[in-house]
């Protein structure tokens, strides 16, 4: 037990100085003693493994002390490159980040989503083609997380269903693993671009909550830092409440969820019963000429929302709420008709003790989020040579 709980401790504590030089370098090792409150022989022993491993690299500053040279210490961003990987309807999108967290190329394919087969097929191919065009080698790859909207098992890497792609338990982890010779991830898309928008903040708010209206709906929770899952990764899936048991029929079997009031398809399919219609700008340019079906189906689908964003708050009591998805992304005047709903709203909690935000991730946040979470999980394992 001693020698688990000592490998334990040091494991801990290279990620510790690790993520502490990124943040804060250039940076000596007696900084370094000093804010890890460990003796200096300690954090030299950290800092030489981390150099040995080339995740940091020394660079030499002048001090006061008659123009003397001193040895700092900041992050070699370019040692080690996480993938995130986004499949979205009709479109794949790819991104390689550096050690520090920055997006070092993004790529965005039309693809048709429709077989999880061809999609996998698509994503081994291409990503194996990006890192050597990108002459990355493989040693470099630390892993690949793919982020898709759904439910999702994403300690086994199965699709349990998309009602975005009608996919339902696909086995993606799996037919990846036949094609990428990487740590391979799978996970909901909204939990990671969550996870993207509270670094992005700078850990501002303890608690936030993301809520996306597009394509499907759907929340995410991060607290103090981490995703939360429940107890199958289904936390959030906000989209699937049942308001009508005898309402319009969803993708994932029953009838009325919150989604058939809110998500493009289905807005366009209430549309359609006026004039046939196969995109959203469609709709907004009827709603924007005064078209009286096209106001009322914009007003519904928005109280809507304002009753989604109003029962995530009452169920995640978070620090922050952040719009996000196409609804909110793409159509100005949809957003603002729901901010200004929830302004004028009389929904509990009247106290308001929430910001609500939308979010300022462009439309790289799913990849971004992906790519993070392969970092994170690096950095917390992260296991070098050397005695601490």
């Amino acid at each position: 037990m001693r020698v688990k709980d000592q490998n334990f401790l040091k494991i801990k504590n290279q990620s510790i100085v690790l993520e502490y030089i990124i943040k804060n370098g250039p940076i000596s090792r007696a900084e370094i003693a000093k804010h890890m409150e460990m003796s200096p022989t300690s954090a030299s022993r950290i800092v030489a493994s981390l150099h040995e491993e080339q995740l940091i690299k020394e660079v030499y500053l002048h001090t006061d002390d008659i123009g003397r040279k001193a040895t700092y210490f900041m992050a070699n961003e370019d040692s080690v490159i996480s993938v995130g990987v986004e499949i979205d309807v009709g479109v794949i999108r790819i991104g390689f980040m550096n050690l520090i967290g920055e997006l070092i190329s993004e790529h965005s394919f039309p693809f048709n989503t429709d077989s999880y087969e061809r999609v996998a097929d698509f994503i081994g191919q291409t990503v194996n083609e990006l890192i050597d065009r990108e002459a990355i080698t493989n040693d470099r790859v630390i892993g690949i997380c793919i982020g898709l909207p759904g439910l999702i098992d994403n300690k086994e890497g199965i699709v349990e269903l998309s009602a975005q792609f009608n996919w339902k338990l696909a086995s993606l982890k799996k037919i990846l693993e036949e094609k990428l010779d990487y740590k391979l991830f799978i996970d909901n898309e909204l939990k990671l671009k969550a996870l993207a928008e509270y670094l992005r903040t700078s850990m501002d708010y303890k608690n936030i909550a993301m809520i996306g209206f597009g394509n499907g709906v759907g929340s995410a929770l991060i607290s103090d830092g981490q995703i939360y899952r429940g107890k199958d990764n289904m936390s959030g899936e906000i989209g699937h409440m049942t308001l009508d048991p005898y309402g319009v029929y969803c993708p994932c079997g029953n009838f009325g969820c919150l989604q058939t009031y809110i998500a493009t398809d289905f807005l366009l399919n209430e549309a359609s019963k006026t004039r046939p219609m196969k995109h959203m700008n469609e709709l907004v340019q009827a709603y924007n000429e005064g078209e009286n079906w096209a106001v009322n189906i914009i007003d519904k689908a928005t109280t809507y929302a304002v009753l989604a964003i109003n029962n995530v708050v009452c169920a995640y009591n978070p620090d922050a709420v952040f719009l996000s998805g196409s609804l909110i992304e793409d159509y100005p005047e949809i957003r603002e008709i729901i901010i200004k709903k929830h302004s004028n709203s009389n929904f509990f909690p009247q106290s308001r003790s929430y910001e609500l935000h939308v979010t300022e991730l462009e439309g790289n946040g799913v990849i971004k989020g992906a790519a993070l979470s392969v970092l994170r999980r690096f950095i917390k394992n992260l296991h070098v040579k050397g005695d601490v």
